[in-house]
């Protein structure tokens, strides 16, 4: 079994979600909760029936044309743009 440091390194690296149980990659997203700047999804494992759940910080926003009015929305900018 992943440690959650372990599997968040990992996840970040691979650019892809992996079972912390037994390191599949076939995993199916469940229910999602949006807080004010952070994420919960569920997620379960199709190879082995493992269900977790990850917490996701949002750290800003990225420019691009579906958010160019981003300051009527109350979307800030990261710092540096």
């Amino acid at each position: 079994m992943l440690s959650s440091d372990e599997w968040q390194k990992r996840t970040v690296e691979d650019g892809a979600v992996r079972c912390p149980a037994c390191d599949a990659l076939t995993v199916t997203m469940g229910a999602c909760a949006v807080g004010a700047y952070t994420i919960y999804q569920e997620y379960v494992c199709e190879n082995c029936g493992y269900e977790f759940q990850a917490m996701f910080g949002l750290i800003g926003c990225v420019p691009g044309h579906n958010n160019e009015d981003n300051d009527a929305r109350g979307i800030v900018p990261p710092a540096g743009n």
